[in-house]
């Protein structure tokens, strides 16, 4: 990791996780924007961003599976990260093809 992304807090982790989620069809919306903002300051929230909106595909699951044994060690843990994403896809129309294939491939991270 760089520094960037070096001792993020659980917040921080969180947000970058709901970012992922809500940018699975390739756009972030205003929806899932309001579930996300809340969980960090203005100022975290806009830094946040910027480093996943820098972040190809595999630069950003890199990042989140490195945040997994410090943050999504019990399965109480996992679960609440695969909720909030279920939340994050609902914030627009319902749960799509691609988001369904996305949480699986969470869900499937996680218990590794």
């Amino acid at each position: 990791m760089d520094s960037q992304t070096d001792n993020w807090t659980y917040a921080e982790f969180h947000a970058f996780v709901m970012l992922y989620a809500a940018n699975t069809d390739g756009n972030i919306s205003p929806e899932e924007e309001n579930l996300i903002i809340p969980t960090l300051t203005a100022s975290e929230y806009t830094r946040i961003k910027s480093i996943f909106m820098a972040c190809g595909d595999s630069d950003a699951l890199d990042i989140i599976f490195s945040y997994k044994e410090k943050y999504c060690k019990t399965q109480a843990d996992k679960d609440k990260i695969l909720a909030d994403m279920l939340e994050i896809y609902k914030a627009n129309v319902g749960l799509e093809q691609v988001e369904r294939g996305v949480l699986h491939i969470f869900e499937r991270m996680l218990c590794q």
